[in-house]
């Protein structure tokens, strides 16, 4: 994944009401896999415009039954699963045209992540993108707090580059239970081996070109190891 992506998409100077364009998100995420914009998208709306639908309308869920039917439709493609989305991103429309004027880009926002799942492209994905944007873009205008309009996308992309590049795994921590010995190991006092033929060993003394270690039955053997 380029690393640089994200910054050229935050560089972008994008009109004030409605954002960049659906070209500019396509030439710079296209070539991702599209379920996975599809799980980053989600995120974001659900984290950054759903919320204050929420609160405004607590009883209106359309939005956010689109994003579940589209998560149920990733999780398991089949034919109810895709009615089910087709049926939430209808409810969108509705949605939008009852609010028009006034936070619509949250209906249209969730109804293009549903329609990317029977789209033959991305387009759904950018128009959803660009919803998003513009619901934040409005948000922050209403209240002529214009110094934030930039920040917006940035909490777009944020959202984003979570999802699409998440942190590596942490590593496995170092085994701490017997090693196998083998003659071109290396080895430490109190640590513990496996011998095919005497079993559970520890060590008790360590040379330059040897170990003793303690058998099952309380005797000590000398062994070889490689000099350090």
């Amino acid at each position: 994944m380029q690393p640089d992506r994200f910054a050229r998409l935050a560089a972008l100077r994008g009109d004030v009401v409605k954002g960049i364009p659906a070209s500019a998100w396509a030439s710079n995420l296209d070539d991702l896999d599209r379920e996975q914009l599809m799980r980053a998208v989600i995120e974001a709306i659900r984290t950054l415009i759903l919320p204050e639908w929420e609160s405004k309308r607590p009883d209106d869920r359309r939005p956010q039954v689109a994003l579940e039917a589209t998560e149920a439709w990733l999780a398991a493609k089949t034919e109810d699963n895709v009615a089910s989305v087709k049926a939430a991103a209808k409810d969108c429309t509705a949605a939008s045209n009852e609010t028009f004027g006034k936070d619509h880009h949250v209906a249209i926002a969730a109804r293009g992540v549903a329609w990317a799942v029977t789209a033959k492209d991305n387009t759904p994905i950018w128009e959803a993108l660009q919803n998003l944007e513009q619901e934040l873009l409005a948000r922050v205008t209403l209240v002529a707090e214009y110094h934030r309009l930039p920040e917006q996308r940035r909490a777009i992309l944020k959202v984003l580059q979570r999802v699409l590049e998440p942190p590596p795994a942490p590593a496995a921590p170092p085994t701490t239970g017997p090693v196998p010995y083998s003659a071109s190991g290396n080895f430490a006092v109190g640590q513990e081996l496996t011998h095919p033929k005497f079993g559970a060993l520890v060590v008790t003394a360590a040379g330059d070109k040897w170990i003793d270690v303690r058998l099952p039955d309380g005797s000590t053997k000398r062994l070889a190891q490689k000099p350090k």
